[in-house]
């Protein structure tokens, strides 16, 4: 599923409308019945109180309303301005709901607020839809404090109100929301940070718009789901294939007292398919990882001068991928391991690098000086604090706005990037993705290892490496999700997200047959 701006929206609309002859009643008539229909399923004859606001929105609303009220509900409706002042199609509805007995409560200014209150039921928000821009002020203002103050449930209609459509957001005046019925695709403030805390369960509701315009290429972020990983043909073996055939990885990393991290990477790497993969280390860590996981091959990176041994050593093996940095740590000799890496790769035949944990500190140190090679495809997946260090945007800058952050540390890095953190992140700058699985307990000691090892694993298939990345983000996450269903949502280290890992792939594709 798509997720879409204010502007694309609107182009939706207006391209059903007026190049698919689809009137504007027609699809109001069809959001506001299936809001009706979902309160009828949910919430039992209770009170609804609809406040609408004199846009299109409020028209979904009183359109919501008028079949509530035949459908036998006690029915609220207050409209936030004069009625003079409603859009043409929602006055449709709105006189559909004064004919039919409803009383419609003006509130045009401050003062006529006063005798308003919420005492029971359930209230629908109407008041702004996707074409707000904010804050908010005034009457719209206060009937929002009013909503969040009175203790009810409340659903949204297509974005809680207050709230803007595309992603920044720079005041929290809006309604926060335990239900959004978004209207006919998300918007990217429903999906992204820190808007996703405003609208509780998100429901998208079908009203009819054309196929063609809610799934066109011409719409560049998607929603990492089941959907999404299951189209990808991770899973499409071929039944004459041998160990080779699902790519050989070389990990880097694991170094002097963090060793655990390759650790972690190499067994969620083996266990979402990965064929062969080999790990250099310092000998002293050698010594400690070798034999820990069986699958793994070990080998020892010299303490001198390592760029004559990584040209040899990469010369006298085939990679077809790299995972540098989990564990890797930050000292001289480090920084100049992950530089010999990164200029031998291209000419040793590795086709995809992921950079992750301290590799992301040596990328920044490397990009001072220059682009990354051309030739291997490359993906990163830093977290806000290393996405600053590499691009020297501050922290909270980037948090502001997550979607345009990670497209642009892709132009600026050249990579696939994964900005890491609730509904992370997945950009090549051009495509986006945003992911729709985990929780807050993927917070813990080694969980951004198991992902690197899951998406350097999707990295031997033959998808996109943002495919890749995509589909390890919504692993990862599910994962945690699996765990703490059934778990006690303190417990879970980074080793549990692994275990989780075949019932994970099992719910996405119902079986473990090749398909």
């Amino acid at each position: 599923m798509r997720a879409v701006t204010a502007d694309e929206m609107r182009e939706i609309d207006r391209a059903a409308i007026e190049d698919y002859g689809i009137p504007g009643e027609v699809l109001m008539n069809s959001a506001g019945r299936f809001v009706a229909d979902y309160i009828m399923r949910e919430f039992a004859r209770c009170p609804v109180c609809l406040v609408c606001g004199t846009g299109n929105n409020g028209g979904d609303g009183f359109t919501a309303a008028y079949y509530l009220f035949n459908a036998g509900y006690k029915v609220r409706v207050i409209l936030c301005g004069k009625s003079g002042r409603v859009s043409p199609t929602s006055a449709v509805f709105m006189n559909m709901c004064r004919n039919s007995g409803i009383i419609v409560h003006e509130c045009p200014d401050l003062q006529s607020l006063d005798d308003i209150f919420f005492d029971s039921g359930i209230i629908v928000d109407a008041i702004f839809g996707t074409g707000f821009s904010g804050p908010p002020s005034g009457v719209h203002l206060e009937m929002i404090n009013k909503i969040n103050n009175s203790d009810l449930k409340v659903i949204s209609l297509d974005i809680p109100s207050g709230l803007p459509s595309d992603g920044p957001i720079d005041n929290a005046d809006a309604v926060r929301a335990d239900i959004t019925i978004t209207i006919g695709l998300p918007k990217i403030s429903i999906v992204t940070m820190p808007g996703r805390e405003f609208c509780g369960e998100v429901i998208t509701a079908d009203i009819g718009f054309p196929s063609a315009l809610t799934n066109s290429e011409k719409l560049k972020v998607s929603l990492i789901d089941r959907e999404l990983f299951a189209a990808a043909g991770l899973n499409g073996d071929s039944t004459d294939m041998h160990k080779g055939d699902r790519g050989h990885t070389l990990i880097a990393g694991g170094f002097t007292g963090m060793e655990g991290a390759i650790l972690l990477s190499a067994k969620a790497l083996f266990r979402t398919g990965c064929g062969l993969a080999t790990s250099i280390t310092p000998a002293e860590s050698r010594r400690i990882i070798a034999g820990k996981v069986p699958e793994l091959m070990t080998e020892k990176i010299p303490d001198d001068e390592p760029s004559a041994w990584v040209r040899q050593f990469m010369d006298s093996r085939r990679f077809k991928s790299l995972l540098i940095g989990p564990g890797m740590g930050r000292s001289l000799h480090a920084s100049r391991v992950f530089a010999s890496l990164i200029d031998a790769s291209p000419g040793a035949g590795i086709s995809r690098i992921l950079i992750d944990g301290d590799g992301l500190y040596h990328l920044a140190v490397y990009l001072k000086n220059g682009s990354l090679p051309a030739g291997p495809q490359y993906c990163i997946t830093p977290h806000f604090n290393e996405a600053s260090v590499i691009s020297g945007v501050a922290v909270d800058s980037l948090k502001k706005n997550r979607l345009q952050s990670c497209i642009d540390l892709a132009h600026f890095t050249g990579c696939t990037v994964v900005l890491k953190g609730p509904a992370s992140i997945v950009s090549n700058g051009t495509d986006s993705y945003i992911n729709t699985s985990g929780n807050s307990r993927l917070a813990t000691a080694g969980s951004g290892d198991v992902l690197s090892g899951i998406i350097a694993s999707f990295m031997n298939r033959p998808c996109g490496i943002e495919t890749a990345a995509a589909c390890g983000v919504y692993l990862h996450g599910l994962c945690a999700d699996l765990f703490t269903a059934k778990n006690n949502f303190l417990l879970m280290k980074a080793g549990d997200i692994i275990k989780k890992i075949p019932a994970a792939l099992d719910q996405i594709y119902g079986s473990w047959k090749t398909k």
